[in-house]
């Protein structure tokens, strides 16, 4: 198993979410071997390609920008051909002023930002074409651990004790 190609797998992957292009996130997937996405605001597992494509989908209308930070990664092989990898992701997203909902509703984060960290469980298969995801889980922390590394998290730089 080769550590470096997942994570340049992984870390190209992150790259092309700034470019807020659904399309540009099929190439990083093997979609005949697909098994799972879940993204942390959503409140199931997709377990079918086409949901997921279709939620990339509405994301591109939602989102402006988006930026992904990925790291440490850590990889284990799990079969011949099949790793996890475990890793840390920061995000940053900012929406559209002109968000709209599926429904037509306005979006109510439109032109805010907002960021966040979470946890990532990514699965990947070893093609002719390299690594390709096959499944991702992001898992927030529970709500009262989250809360304090974000108040540790936001308090200035040039504040903390030394």
């Amino acid at each position: 198993m080769d550590k470096l190609a997942i994570e340049r797998a992984l870390t190209d992957y992150a790259a092309a979410w700034r470019l807020n292009q659904a399309a540009a996130l099929p190439p990083f997937w093997d979609s005949a071997h697909f098994a799972f996405y879940k993204a942390e605001e959503v409140t199931r597992f997709f377990t079918d390609f086409a949901e997921t494509l279709a939620y990339w989908q509405q994301n591109q209308g939602l989102h402006d920008d988006i930026r992904l930070t990925l790291g440490p990664i850590t990889a284990v092989p799990v079969a011949d051909g099949i790793a996890m990898a475990m890793f840390d992701m920061n995000w940053d997203i900012r929406f559209a002023a002109e968000a709209k909902l599926a429904n037509g509703q306005d979006f109510h984060h439109r032109g805010k930002a907002m960021g966040g960290f979470n946890h990532v469980l990514a699965m990947l298969r070893q093609g002719e074409s390299g690594w390709k995801l096959i499944g991702w889980s992001e898992t927030p922390d529970a709500a009262i651990t989250y809360l304090t590394q974000l108040y540790y998290r936001t308090v200035a730089e040039d504040f903390r004790p030394s």
